[in-house]
């Protein structure tokens, strides 16, 4: 069954058909949400939030093609509560850690399983917020530009611009990660070991 039928019957009170979207968005908004905090805990409370509201006020959704859209905007605004509320960043947990909480998310795992993948999210966790949440939504949940304007209620060039610096900056600081393990390479290898020159 469709978004479009499924929120219609929400709409009407269809229990069934909110638990069906639920099951079929609960890991996407998760992985979403936390690579937004870097925080897992977070993540499940701005989900479960997200998804009260979304029962709450799905009447308020006038066109049910842009329910997608719709939810990631919900998701963002509760994130954003959420990060207020601390009154500082989101905290950062280490890789490890996280990746050994996330077994419920196969799509978690598979975005950190590599080494290459871990120093990506780490860069990406530098990024300020308005640009995390760009790239979050555009690489890891594959929304088109378009949709994340709706969702972060942007204009879509603004989007277009966010993903653009974003793209700089993780450039930027993938160049930098990259320097300081060769740099700490060299040193754990030291005079004696072959490679070094």
């Amino acid at each position: 069954m469709d978004d479009n039928v499924l929120v219609e019957k929400m709409k009407a009170g269809d229990k069934e058909s909110f638990d069906i979207l639920y099951e079929r968005y609960q890991n996407r908004l998760i992985r979403t949400a936390y690579l937004i905090t870097g925080n897992y805990s977070d993540s499940e409370d701005i989900v479960q939030e997200t998804f009260v509201k979304c029962y709450l006020h799905c009447n308020e959704l006038k066109n049910n093609s842009g329910f997608k859209p719709w939810l990631y905007q919900i998701l963002t605004r509760t994130a954003w509560q959420y990060g207020k509320k601390r009154s500082r960043e989101l905290p950062d947990e280490e890789i490890e850690k996280k990746a050994e909480r996330s077994d419920e998310i196969n799509s978690l795992d598979l975005i950190l399983k590599s080494e290459q993948s871990a120093k990506i999210c780490e860069a990406v966790r530098k990024l300020d917020i308005k640009y995390r949440v760009v790239v979050v939504y555009y690489y890891y949940s594959q929304m088109s530009t378009k949709e994340i304007a709706k969702a972060c209620e942007l204009r879509e060039g603004t989007v277009k611009s966010r993903l653009f610096a974003a793209r700089k900056q993780l450039k930027k600081e993938m160049h930098e990660i990259m320097e300081k393990e060769e740099l700490r390479d060299g040193k754990i290898r030291g005079k004696n070991h072959p490679g070094y020159v």
